[in-house]
Order: C-alpha cells, then structure tokens, then sequence
C-alpha cells in the first residue's frame, strides 16, 4: 500500500487531528532547536491557534478566520506564535473550496500587512509587495495541490473508460460469435444461451468493478431515491424512511450514498428471495448512515462479491466503511457509515 493511499484510508477526523498536532509540535518544537524558551503564554496561545485546523476541511473560511485572528491576538498581547497554524489553515482552504479564492487571497495579504504592523518594524513599499507575494503562495500551492489531484482524477476516469469500451466490445463481440455459431451449426438454443449469459455475466460484474472507481460530475443524489425505489415496484416492497438533518449532505457523498443503495437492492432482488425490504437515511454526529434490510434468505458472511468489495470501496474512499452480513432470524442487512466531510481527494 502506497502512502497517499494509507493517508486516505484514515478516517478524515483523524487526518485532521493528525495535521493539527504536527502542526503544533513544529510550531514549538523549532524554536526549541534554536535553543530559546517556550512560555506557557506561548505554549497556550498556539494549541489555541491550532485547535481550528480540526475543522479546516468542514468550515474552511471560519478555519483560517480563527487561526488568523488567534495569531493576531497573541502578537497583539505580547505572547507572538509561529505563524504555521495560518499558514495551513489558508493552504487548505485553498485546497478544499470550490470558490472564494480571489477573496482568500486578498484576506491573507491584509492579514500579513496588519501581522507586519504589530510586530513593530517600519514598512517599506517593497516590505508590502514581499508580504502580498508570502501571503499568495499558501493560496496558489493548495489551488495547484487541488488542480494535480482534479487532473489524476480525470486520467483515472479516462482509463476506466477505456478499459470498459475494450471489454464490452470483446464481450459482445463473443456474444455476437456464440449466437451466429449456434444457428449456423443447428446446436440446441439452451446450450447457446447458457453461454450467452454466461459471458453476458462475466462483463457485468467485470464492468462494474471498473465503473466503481468513478466519481463524475451530475451523479445522483439522495432525491433520487424515490425513484429507485419505485423502480422495484412490484417486484419487492421497499419501505424508505428518511432522519436528515436541515442540511442535505455534499453532493458527492450523496452520490456514494446511492450507489451504495441501489447495489444493496439489486443484490436483493437478485439474491435474496425477499418479498420486502427497508431502507433507512439518517444524519447524526457529522456521519450519514444508510442501512438496507431485507427479510430474504441472505447468504453467509463469507459470500462477498464484486457488488459488495464495490461498496466498501466507495465508502473507504470517503473515510467510511460498508458491514454487510445476515441479520438476526432472517434476511441481510448492509450499513454504511460515512464522515459528512469525506472527500477522497
């Protein structure tokens, strides 16, 4: 496992958390190397400075606010912090913000000029542009951090697309061979079609494994659960039972959400033998938790395959994770849970 995939697979509190105490160690820990004395008024003012980077993924904006304005304070009042707590706060609100980039630049350079004021020294016009050039750079390097991982997105999705044009066409192509061998060699139409859905199978679960991968722009939402559901009309009855929050979750986890529901229901109707099934949509304690039941005969907890590794794997992705097993009596039971501020990149 690389290290950017290990990063990942940590829960995005976590990373948080993580991000928040280097920062703190380094913040104490250089001067110390320099062999000054640490204060106890230093000490307190930069864990203070720190603690907004816990939600610098949730709330960018107000991250970088309360770290700006608890460095400022502790210039103002004598106790001076490192500035590396603003520093990340503004890199990684370059990173994660869709918009407000321009205003987050211009924020950091007023920032610096009035940090540069309070410690006293004279400004001169090219201190300014020295100041407005350190301010931008946390900006421009989370802007082209956020643009590299857009840009290796994109070559992902472009290669799934190309291996799932590559397998379908060879798949149908076989499929078209087996059906004009059939009738050219007069064989039994049973054994042909046998082997039609044989290969017909083998490519679906083939491309389903590549599409899973593929995080794209419009993907359905939450909303659109309905639709689904009424999709299994007659064929099963599903009970759907919503608990969110005033909020609707980011787009993208709702997207997860989804595919996650809809690969859980057509594992139902293909598997189970259930005559009802009930979903469930709840927000609680920054996480989304969706469960699927059915009072089918279910399977084994060994049985897993390509439908369920799909949803571990879109949960993992966003922090989360997938248990999918037989309940209680009968039936099976697949709940996901998943951070409100997961985001694979």
């Amino acid at each position: 496992m690389s290290t950017a995939t290990g990063w990942r697979a940590v829960p995005s509190a976590a990373q948080d958390a993580l991000i928040a105490a280097g920062v703190l160690v380094v913040s104490l820990g250089l001067p110390v190397l320099d062999g000054r004395t640490v204060s106890v008024a230093v000490t307190l003012w930069t864990l203070a400075a720190c603690v907004p980077l816990l939600w610098r993924r949730r709330l960018p904006l107000i991250s970088v606010a309360a770290t700006g304005t608890v460095t400022l304070g502790s210039l103002w009042l004598g106790a001076a912090v490192s500035p590396w707590a603003a520093l990340v706060a503004v890199f990684s609100a370059a990173y994660h913000l869709r918009r407000d980039r321009v205003l987050l630049a211009v924020a950091a350079m007023v920032w610096m000029v009035v940090v540069a004021v309070l410690r006293g020294a004279p400004i001169t016009p090219s201190d300014v542009l020295t100041v407005a050039g350190l301010a931008v750079l946390p900006v421009s390097l989370g802007y082209a951090f956020r643009l590299q991982a857009a840009q290796a997105r994109e070559r992902e999705r472009n290669r799934v697309a190309r291996e799932v044009h590559d397998l379908v066409g060879h798949q149908l192509s076989a499929i078209r061979l087996q059906a004009l061998g059939s009738r050219k060699a007069g064989t039994g139409a049973d054994e042909a079609l046998d082997t039609i859905a044989g290969l017909a199978g083998a490519a679906l679960g083939q491309v389903r494994a590549l599409v899973d991968v593929l995080r794209e722009d419009g993907a359905p939402g939450l909303s659109e659960v309905d639709e689904l559901v009424g999709n299994m009309r007659g064929a099963l009855t599903v009970e759907l039972v919503r608990d969110l929050a005033a909020a609707d979750p980011p787009e993208h986890i709702q997207a997860a959400a989804y595919r996650i529901i809809e690969e859980a229901l057509s594992n139902v109707a293909r598997h189970a033998s259930a005559q009802r099934a009930a979903i469930r949509i709840a927000t609680a304690n920054r996480m989304l938790t969706v469960t699927v039941e059915d009072d089918g005969q279910g399977g084994t907890e060994s049985e897993e395959g390509n439908g369920i590794r799909g949803m571990r794997e879109r949960a993992r992705l966003l922090g989360g994770s997938v248990s999918a097993g037989p309940r209680d009596g009968r039936g099976w039971r697949v709940r996901a849970t998943i951070p409100l501020d997961g985001d694979v990149s």
